[in-house]
């Protein structure tokens, strides 16, 4: 048992209440940090569990985080508008959420000398790279989003922090996919086993781009080795970027169709020259693997095994993936407008 509280941020989200979950079983103490612009069924086998706590309200809230924030050990910051598309919706919300949210919990985790700071950013911060080779922590960033530009701007801010006031790290996670208590359908994989299933027929737009996955499961198991492991924690704030996955679990979306068909036979694919998303980046992630040794939970061919089940055994699937897109976090916005 692991005598620890830990702020998670974001916690009803696709990570965040997957991270939960582990975080309990440890033993730990959860309070979780969230707005439930998707509400809060993820967290609804927490809710009765002595050692969890909800609190309801926005990052950018410095009351909020004042209280949020006391007898904390461990913050693990994923509040954010995610994704391109909703970052593209609404930019302002995005810059607001994703850089200001961030720049005042920081402020206040130095105030209450919190001893470990998770910062989650993106390999999408990569954008367009040679992929004839591996991008590591050092190479060149070239997003192409607001919401891998806001991320970086994430970065820099928590790499200049002196180590002695706060003890951060930087996960770029790889391309999530895989089922959680909040399971999205605007990931790759997942959308792709979707309308794979329901309608027969997938439209692939550049299907030679390079991608890394990580299943949401593993994301959660490295920010507890992070938080939990002696390994970290002589890393500067300078030195704690880590490129977040697997180097075997990089892929193009057509590797993907071709695992997707071993268990959709019947499957039309239909390819595209007009690449609408021009994400191309191939990762490696040396650097974190030589720290923790680590190997895939799931890998993405069990990880598109275990989706395509869980959609054919949900009844309530297509409200569910209706749920999980633009127009729910428009529709809380819309009318929480006060919040913009």
């Amino acid at each position: 048992m692991i005598n620890k509280k830990i702020l998670i941020t974001g916690g009803a989200g696709y990570v965040g209440s997957t991270l939960i979950g582990q975080c309990l079983k440890l033993g730990m103490k959860v309070r979780c940090l969230d707005l439930l612009y998707y509400g809060k069924k993820s967290l609804k086998d927490y809710l009765d569990n002595k050692n969890f706590e909800l609190v309801i309200g926005d990052i950018r809230d410095e009351n909020v985080l004042e209280k949020s924030l006391i007898d904390i050990d461990f913050v693990v910051h994923l509040a954010a508008l995610v994704g391109d598309q909703p970052c593209l919706a609404a930019p302002e919300l995005a810059y607001q959420i994703n850089y200001i949210g961030t720049k005042k919990i920081i402020e206040v985790s130095k105030k209450k000398k919190i001893k470990k700071f998770i910062f989650a950013s993106t390999c999408s911060n990569y954008g367009i790279s040679s992929d004839k080779q591996l991008a590591n922590e050092n190479s060149e960033l070239n997003p192409v989003s607001l919401y891998a530009e806001t991320k970086i701007d994430c970065e820099k801010l928590i790499s200049e922090i002196d180590d002695k006031d706060l003890n951060c790290f930087i996960l770029r996670f790889a391309t999530a996919f895989g089922v959680s208590k909040r399971t999205r359908f605007d990931l790759t994989i997942n959308s792709f086993s979707y309308e794979a299933i329901k309608k027969k027929n997938l439209f692939i737009f550049g299907e030679n781009t390079w991608r890394p996955y990580i299943h949401v499961m593993d994301m959660s198991i490295y920010i507890l080795k992070f938080i939990l492991s002696d390994n970290s924690n002589e890393i500067k704030n300078k030195n704690s970027i880590f490129n977040t996955g697997f180097t075997q679990e990089n892929f193009t979306k057509k590797n993907l169709i071709n695992f997707i068909l071993k268990y959709l036979p019947n499957t039309k694919i239909h390819y595209s020259n007009n690449v609408e998303d021009k994400r191309n980046y191939r990762v490696n992630f040396k650097k974190i693997e030589k720290l923790f040794e680590l190997k895939p939970t799931i890998n993405v061919q069990k990880g598109i095994e275990e989706i395509i089940e869980f959609i054919n055994t949900n009844e309530n699937i297509d409200k569910l993936f209706k749920s999980s897109n633009l127009e729910a976090i428009n529709s809380f916005f819309s009318k929480k407008n006060n919040l913009l």
